[in-house]
């Protein structure tokens, strides 16, 4: 069995970018809210630099548009640097042109803070079967490796059957015919009686007691699965903002909040870190990862 790390993910974005906040903080108002982003991400920044711990950090354009100093700041620590799109759109909802021009505004936006990224990964995890062939357009577009597929049922990104483990993704009959094999790493999920369950970070961390976050964190582990933790500067945040969302939504999107800071300092005092753009590395090295071609085939 393949070392299995831990690897921390941050998607840097507002409170306000989440989809669970769509409908009550469209687009159109977004400068018009309270931007967190820079000051609770440099709380992350400050805490990893006391562990000593590299990260991989998602960059949404947005971001990197309104605050390039951030961006800097990130690489400037030794972090790595990969893209969460420019808007955080619901990727299946939109057309193949639609989603290359917001990437390319991305990259553009990345390419001015003095990045590019090798990675992407895409909002809420929405790169999903139907539109799985999207992973052929990052690779187009100079990506190695993408961080986008979470095989769990769920109403938004749900996909149970897509693989549980990394994989080459196919260019014809050669694997690498584009150049640098292009590697997919799903989110980890714990598989027990046939149903895969998520875990690693989000609502999910933010919910789960701490007891109960390791331990499925050590089961994961067992089977073989990289510990790749996602999480969001404002789930770190003592702001709540005041929308008119239901108390179940509310609750799905603020509940844990307060925990969370201490959850994440545990986490990286056990840990073994690697950046995702290392163990994609690390991956690669043997020569030996397994190949799959589009569409995806059941895990």
């Amino acid at each position: 069995m393949r070392p299995v790390p831990d690897i921390l993910t941050v998607d840097v974005e507002e409170w306000f970018h989440g989809h669970n906040y769509l409908e009550q903080v469209p687009p159109a108002v977004w400068d018009d809210q309270e931007r967190r982003v820079e000051a609770n991400t440099d709380c992350i920044l400050e805490l990893l630099a006391r562990h000593e711990i590299p990260a991989t950090f998602f960059v949404l354009g947005w971001t990197a548009a309104r605050h390039p100093d951030l961006v800097r700041r990130i690489a400037a620590a030794g972090h790595e640097i990969g893209c969460h799109s420019f808007s955080h759109p619901v990727v299946f909802e939109l057309s193949p042109e639609e989603f290359t021009a917001d990437l390319d505004r991305c990259l553009e936006a990345l390419d001015a803070c003095g990045v590019r990224p090798r990675g992407y990964r895409a909002p809420s995890f929405t790169i999903t079967p139907p539109v799985h062939p999207y992973l052929e357009l990052l690779r187009e577009r100079g990506f190695e490796y993408d961080c986008s597929l979470f095989p769990v049922r769920h109403p938004r990104y749900g996909q149970p059957d897509s693989p549980r483990e990394p994989f080459v993704l196919a260019s014809g009959a050669d694997p690498s015919a584009a150049g640098r094999p292009f590697v997919v790493v799903p989110m980890p999920t714990w598989r027990i009686g046939g149903v895969n369950l998520p875990f690693s970070g989000g609502g999910y961390m933010r919910l789960l007691p701490s007891w109960a976050y390791r331990l499925v964190r050590s089961a994961a582990r067992r089977q073989g699965q990289p510990c790749v933790v996602y999480l969001h500067p404002w789930e770190l945040d003592s702001f709540r903002p005041e929308t008119r969302q239901s108390p179940l939504l509310r609750w799905r999107s603020q509940m844990g909040q307060d925990g969370m800071a201490g959850k994440l300092e545990d986490m990286l005092r056990r840990g073994r870190f690697r950046t995702l753009g290392g163990y994609v590395d690390d991956l690669l090295a043997p020569g030996d990862l397994p190949t799959r071609s589009l569409p995806l085939a059941c895990g």
